[in-house]
């Protein structure tokens, strides 16, 4: 994905119940790509895809993913400072 229009979070993973779940979620992102985020189908999982997003954009994002049945998986790392 071409990271040259704004800023990206980082690539993260997202898990559906069938592989034809994944299919129809892929299609719907990759048709609506401009809208902030981007997609990349798991070649080697055919229940996964990996997301990323623009910032403001996730929840766009997770609606979509939750309409076909998924979920992106979100590792949430806390940083502390002294």
């Amino acid at each position: 994905m071409d990271n040259t229009h704004g800023n990206w979070g980082p690539w993260t993973g997202v898990r559906f119940p069938s592989q034809e779940a994944r299919d129809r979620f892929v299609l719907a992102v990759a048709s609506n790509v401009n809208e902030g985020w981007g997609i990349e189908p798991a070649l080697d999982d055919g229940l996964g895809a990996r997301v990323r997003w623009r910032p403001r954009r996730f929840l766009d994002l997770n609606d979509i993913a939750h309409a076909h049945g998924g979920r992106i998986v979100v590792t949430v790392v806390k940083r502390w400072m002294m």
